[in-house]
């Protein structure tokens, strides 16, 4: 009764999020009668019918198809993940994997049965008739549409209106959530957007951790970057051979006669605390904004300063004087940095927030889970080969946790968060 009850649910809910009402198309392609449309109106049991085993398929695909697309790209909701990863595989359906460069491995991850999950991958027009027969599916969504917005006119002010911006607290009831002891203590929000500038004055310290004591990533920020694990699973890239967050830092230098610089790339090490293998691990700093501010490349260096072999202390040369001692150490616990230019003690450039570094054990965090439900192999990167941060790629992500939780350090405390003992993760 509970899975009948839970499968209901999915639908509705799968339901609710699509666009319904589409123009109906005659199908060149054979169907199953029994295939529930998403715009199939007359048909009032479609959720008996779907308890049954028929999928739910936006109908917009089999428009795609009959128009002559080559390849439609799709997200399928199924029971059974195994069974929908066999059937990719014996049809050519599935995304290959780059092999593993020097220094990696790809681990295969068996899909997780048993429960509802999804897979969204590309596939051939001319067999997307065969995707409903696979056992276990319940519906098929179709993974090119967008989300369509409500509305895109803007509100009309009324004459002489003013921003109440740094009311906000006051007018959304939060002073009174405050007064009564609530102000965001034990609470993560994630906010899915453009990414979160952690290095800001306001939002330095509020970034989400992993506490799960029993995970291998636990005292790291609590991150998620899609766009770069993707094709970091997928082709093992990572800036600045792909423009994601995730930085190269695979190349290898030493300091052998012990002068304080590095032997290739001359880099000054001086004063900064020595890598305990004697390997440093280098690469560029991903963030856009920053090499703008900064005038051209930011080199950062990556050292196992704590335990040999186990790189965990990342820095950038955000001033790019070729010397690393006067810059701020990221590591975990402390994995922001910024420069402050001005002398009020607080970051004007800032550096962003690194959230991992490889360990040469694990993937990156959430790839095992990410990897099994895309039908990949987990990459797994060498000890101090990759660096993950998060930054910023426009201002809105950054705005959003600012009325979240930002600590009204900078502009006089103007802004002061609505849950300001609460923590950001960014999406």
């Amino acid at each position: 009764m509970r899975q009948r009850t839970a499968s209901g649910l999915v639908l509705l809910l799968l339901l609710s999020s699509l666009s319904v009402g589409m123009v109906s198309a005659d199908f060149s392609q054979a169907r199953n009668p029994s295939i529930i449309d998403a715009d199939d109106g007359s048909n009032s049991e479609y959720s008996q019918d779907f308890q049954s085993g028929s999928p739910w398929i936006e109908s917009s695909l089999w428009e795609r198809v009959d128009s002559g697309a080559e390849q439609v790209r799709v997200t399928v909701i199924t029971r059974s993940l195994a069974m929908l990863n066999q059937w990719q595989h014996d049809n050519d359906a599935i995304e290959e994997q780059k092999p593993a460069k020097s220094g990696e491995s790809l681990v295969t991850i068996d899909p997780i049965d048993g429960q509802v999950d999804h897979r969204t991958f590309w596939m051939d027009s001319g067999i997307f008739h065969k995707l409903p027969g696979v056992p276990g599916v319940i519906a098929i969504l179709d993974a090119e549409n967008t989300p369509e917005p409500y509305d895109t006119m803007p509100f009309e002010s009324p004459p002489g209106f003013e921003p109440e911006a740094v009311r906000s607290g006051e007018i959304h009831g939060a002073n009174d959530a405050w007064e009564r002891g609530y102000a965001g203590e034990g609470i993560v929000v994630a906010v899915a957007d453009t990414g979160v500038d952690f290095g800001h004055p306001d939002l330095n310290g509020t970034q989400a951790r992993v506490t799960d004591t029993k995970s291998p990533y636990e005292g790291w920020p609590l991150m998620f970057d899609h766009n770069s694990m993707y094709y970091w699973l997928l082709y093992g890239d990572a800036y600045p051979a792909r423009g994601t967050w995730y930085a190269d830092t695979s190349i290898i230098d030493y300091d052998n006669n012990t002068d304080g610089l590095l032997d290739d790339s001359e880099y000054n090490i001086t004063g900064v605390n020595a890598s305990l293998s004697g390997a440093y691990h280098l690469g560029e700093h991903p963030d856009w904004r920053l090499i703008d501010k900064a005038g051209g490349d930011v080199p950062i260096l990556v050292v196992d300063d704590r335990i040999s072999g186990l790189y965990e202390t990342v820095y950038p040369d955000i001033n790019r004087d070729g010397q690393f001692s006067n810059d701020v150490a990221m590591r975990p616990g402390e994995e922001t940095a910024g420069l402050d230019t001005d002398g009020d003690g607080l970051w004007d450039i800032s550096g962003g927030l690194v959230y991992w570094v490889a360990d040469g054990t694990n993937g990156v965090p959430y790839t095992d889970t990410y990897a099994a439900r895309h039908g990949y192999a987990n990459r797994i990167p060498g000890a101090g080969n990759l660096t993950l941060f998060m930054i910023e790629s426009g201002s809105h992500g950054t705005l959003c946790a600012s009325a979240v939780a930002a600590q009204g350090i900078v502009s006089d405390g103007k802004v002061l968060g609505m849950a300001p003992n609460a923590t950001i993760s960014s999406i």
